[in-house]
């Protein structure tokens, strides 16, 4: 007696997951092959059909993951700076010391997060900024430095918008950041150094020596009054918010 074989059901499908993970994957492949191209010859000298063609997908792929080049290019902008804000999120809480706020601000700089050509795409916009650029460095980065002034402020008893926080400010940045933008720089002067694994915890905690005297010098020049400074101080334009 012959049986009969009842057809096997088919699996089902999570519906819309495999294309998901596709279109994920093509969005971070242009990306990637953007970060190339536009490290290496700029954006005005870098064609969509270039970056395209880089990541193996066809021409309109642009358009549908990022609507045109400048939003290809805001994202290729952003994405190390989402990073460093990620990494930078509440170092201005009242709750942290001067040393715990500084040491979450300053680890930023000093973490391996950025990539050597996003770190050259935002050396080649610091020669000659683009409108996209300055948008984005608004997003992203204006909301830090706000929140370091109101840090520094808060511990040297001054307004966020005195000119004593903002040039101290400025400076504390210029120091770490030296730490994430001139590696290759640092590289062939002192071959190796950057390569010990407490390299930059040391470095860390120097600047972080520093700045604690640093506050502590503009706290007491405050404390004594107007006349203990040779410079005068004035107060900033509010900035956008």
């Amino acid at each position: 007696m012959s049986k009969t074989l009842s057809p096997k059901p088919r699996p089902t499908k999570s519906p819309g997951r495999p294309r998901q993970t596709q279109e994920q994957g093509a969005r971070e492949r242009l990306l990637d092959a953007a970060s190339v191209l536009f490290a290496e010859q700029g954006f005005a000298e870098t064609s969509t059909r270039e970056i395209c063609t880089a990541a193996g997908l066809n021409p309109g792929a642009i358009h549908y993951h990022f609507g045109d080049k400048d939003g290809l290019y805001r994202a290729v902008l952003a994405r190390p700076l989402e990073v460093m804000s990620s990494q930078h999120a509440g170092f201005a809480d009242p709750a942290l010391s001067l040393r715990e706020g500084l040491a979450r601000f300053f680890g930023a700089f000093l973490s391996e997060a950025a990539e050597e050509l996003e770190l050259r795409l935002h050396l080649r916009e610091l020669l000659k900024p683009s409108t996209v650029y300055a948008e984005t460095i608004q997003e992203y980065i204006g909301p830090n430095q706000r929140a370091l002034s109101a840090l520094l402020a808060r511990h040297i008893g001054v307004a966020p918008d005195d000119e004593t926080v903002l040039q101290l400010g400025y400076g504390l940045v210029a120091m770490a950041q030296d730490y994430c933008l001139s590696r290759a720089f640092m590289q062939l002067l002192t071959p190796g150094y950057l390569a010990d694994p407490q390299a930059f915890e040391r470095i860390r905690e120097r600047l972080l020596d520093w700045a604690e005297v640093l506050v502590a010098h503009e706290r007491a020049l405050h404390a004594a009054g107007p006349q203990a400074s040779a410079s005068k101080k004035t107060s900033l334009p509010k900035t956008t918010r």
